[in-house]
């Protein structure tokens, strides 16, 4: 990958061990001699959010390792790489909020030799409640308040909470899973239920709350809208039962039967009626393409000249093909494999952020495109993922009452791979999917072709 000259320390936030070393100094080093003995026995980069030229928002996984105890335990940080010299202010910005104590950590820290600011989780640049929404006194007494709000009435009270952070992204949201036990004051009866709450960095919540009550309406057994708590920015939803829809879930012996399901679950979902401002349309693709172009340019001039190519002729293919009667519908706008729930015979569809409206064939590209791309990190070859892929299609263009356009279908996938996969492992600095950017290359062409 080719230096930033906007954030020349880049290579040292991606070097787990050099980054090891400045945490330990920053976070731990600095603290009073009765904290000493608290070691970064490990560091992993997480996740990660660049835009060449413009941002980088990064998270290190942590392993701490009290020597005193033998004690470990993991500490998510958060971080953001400056430009040269704007460092210190972003630091100062960020002391202006009221931080949670960390124990035996700095809540906050600058470092100087990467221009870069960090916070120890559950402390986040800009989702500034999140330490309250894992704060257990906090959550009893503000649970207590909103009973009617998680299914109970005013004859319960709330025993025990348990909170567990499924799904952390720096800067923008973090989805938690909260354990409850409540018990009845007449009887001393007890229940237990399962909910979670999301909170977002501004009020999208307000949007997806009103899309997920929609769906719920229409798709049952997906994830209910409990409802948006604007002070904690904070949407609360139902739990839905089941397991992640993995490619391990492939190597069973209905796994087509699996697919199928998961086909008939994206056409019910398409088949939705959803009331909604936004919108994403084929000028949006190709912005995002564009995007790509700049992406590579900036990151990885070596394959920009090939996406250049493949962008320019996809943008062609497009001006050449019969687009009347293009339906729109709901789309989900980040269909993966993971977002689907497998239960049983039962499959529930997750995380709808991003849904709005559009051409059904942009969610049946991008699950094509993820399919391709979980396989290849699998090491399964292109025949029996071609099978799966083959199998979904068919089973979605008989679940819905439209006729499915292959051509159109095939066009979308191309784009998929392009400013979803590549534009991703670019943004993401994921290393294990850069190592195939060829394939996933190689893959747009086809589907162009057919």
């Amino acid at each position: 990958m080719r230096s930033d000259p906007e954030f020349p320390h880049l290579s040292t936030a991606l070097s787990p061990l050099l980054m090891q070393e400045l945490l330990q100094t920053t976070l731990v080093g600095q603290l009073d001699d009765q904290r000493h003995g608290l070691v970064v026995g490990s560091c992993v980069i997480g996740e990660t959010r660049y835009k060449p030229g413009k941002s980088c928002v990064l998270s290190y996984h942590l392993q701490l390792h009290d020597v005193s105890t033998g004690s470990h335990h993991e500490q998510v940080v958060s971080a953001r790489l400056c430009r040269p010299d704007e460092g210190m202010a972003e630091f100062d910005r960020a002391k202006s909020i009221q931080l949670f104590r960390v124990p035996r950590l700095q809540s906050l820290a600058y470092l100087p030799e990467t221009e870069m600011v960090v916070w120890s989780f559950p402390n986040d640049r800009k989702l500034t409640h999140l330490p309250q929404l894992l704060n257990l006194e906090f959550l009893a007494a503000h649970l207590s308040s909103k009973l009617a709000l998680i299914g109970l009435d005013g004859s319960n009270e709330i025993e025990t909470i348990t909170t567990e952070v499924l799904h952390y992204l720096p800067e923008r949201s973090c989805m938690i899973r909260y354990r409850l036990t409540a018990k009845r004051r007449s009887t001393g009866e007890s229940c237990a239920l399962t909910l979670y709450g999301k909170i977002y960095r501004d009020d999208i919540g307000v949007e997806v709350h009103s899309i997920m009550y929609q769906l719920a309406e229409q798709m049952p057994g997906s994830a209910v809208p409990l409802g948006y708590d604007p002070e904690l920015r904070t949407l609360w939803q139902s739990h839905v039962p089941g397991e992640p829809f993995l490619w391990e879930s492939l190597e069973s012996s209905d796994a087509l039967d699996v697919v199928r399901r998961i086909a008939r679950c994206v056409a019910e979902f398409h088949c939705c009626t959803v009331r909604t401002p936004s919108r994403f349309d084929l000028p949006d693709i190709d912005e995002s393409l564009l995007d790509t172009i700049k992406a590579a340019e900036h990151a990885y001039p070596d394959l920009a000249g090939r996406i250049t190519s493949l962008v320019n002729a996809l943008l062609a293919q497009r001006r050449s093909m019969c687009w009347s009667g293009a339906l729109t519908t709901p789309i989900h706008r980040d269909l993966k494999m993971r977002n689907f729930l497998i239960g049983g015979e039962k499959v529930a569809l997750i995380d709808m952020d991003s849904v709005c409206l559009g051409d059904p064939m942009t969610d049946i590209g991008s699950l094509i495109a993820n399919f391709h791309l979980n396989g290849i990190r699998a090491g399964a070859d292109i025949g029996s993922i071609r099978k799966i892929v083959d199998v979904f299609c068919s089973a979605y263009a008989e679940a819905v009452p439209w006729a499915v356009s292959r051509p159109r279908m095939n066009w979308f996938t191309a784009t998929a791979f392009i400013h979803e996969i590549t534009r991703r492992s670019i943004r993401q600095l994921d290393n294990e999917r850069m190592q195939y950017i060829n394939q996933y290359l190689d893959l747009s062409e086809l589907y162009s072709s057919m």
